[in-house]
């Protein structure tokens, strides 16, 4: 590092997170990259996201949480709700503790959820990239508690979880509200159902970008399975009804 970064470091705290996201990402992208072939699924779908940095997490403190973000709705196609685990045995040298440490990575819903380095800060310079020992990485089990949308969908009658996977619902927090995405409409649009079951269209560019349907749960789900909800035509209504 030059005089000039470290000047920019010390004045400018932009610059200084933004590095850090920097090492942080070199970091990350070498315990990823270790991982072996087994893993090839988690490790071609992670290294395709951007890592936003490794935040601390109250629910479990031990481990950093990995915020994430993904190009369009790539995510979705990776996210597989119930495939949790955990990834243990791997090791990188930390020229700090002169000693090869301890990883874990955490698995939700077959996304990395978070990333544990023993005796770490989680800085670049605490590590030698090149010494890492990955012969003894294993998977085992590992339980998370109940989410959003575990809990939502636990929580509807028979008739109405058998026309859903749950592998397509995520949550989105819009005006202090949480709501469960159901049908993508593409582009960042969504129809939505709330807590209580109704129904609503979510579309960024319409004003107002949420309104509610005339509709009821269990009514726009037999037309999504019987292909007589017309999406283009939906959105060209919201967007003609723009205020």
């Amino acid at each position: 590092m030059n005089i000039l970064q470290k000047i920019l470091i010390t004045i400018f705290p932009p610059y200084r997170f933004g590095v850090i996201r920097q090492d942080q990402a070199k970091l990350f992208t070498t315990i990823i990259t270790s991982l072996p072939e087994k893993f090839s699924d988690i490790k071609t779908q992670t290294l395709s996201g951007r890592l936003y940095g490794l935040d601390n997490w109250k629910l479990f403190p031990d481990f950093k949480f990995v915020s994430m973000g993904y190009r369009g709705e790539t995510v979705f196609t990776y996210k597989k709700n119930g495939q949790n685990y955990k990834i243990s045995g791997l090791q990188i040298f930390s020229r700090h503790n002169n000693k090869f440490e301890d990883v874990e990575i955490l698995i939700q819903d077959n996304l990395v959820r978070a990333l544990k380095i023993t005796n770490s800060a989680y800085q670049l310079s605490e590590f030698d990239l090149k010494k890492t020992i990955t012969k003894n990485v294993v998977k085992s089990d590992f339980t998370f508690p109940p989410n959003d949308i575990d809990i939502f969908y636990s929580s509807l009658p028979q008739e109405i979880k058998g026309k859903i996977n749950p592998d397509d619902l995520f949550d989105i927090d819009f005006g202090n509200r949480t709501f469960f995405s159901f049908c993508d409409l593409e582009d960042g649009n969504y129809l939505v159902v709330d807590k209580n079951l109704k129904v609503y269209s979510l579309v960024h560019d319409a004003k107002p970008m949420i309104t509610t349907m005339k509709t009821s749960f269990l009514d726009i789900l037999n037309d999504i399975k019987d292909n007589t909800f017309d999406k283009q035509k939906h959105l060209d209504q919201r967007y003609h009804n723009s205020d």
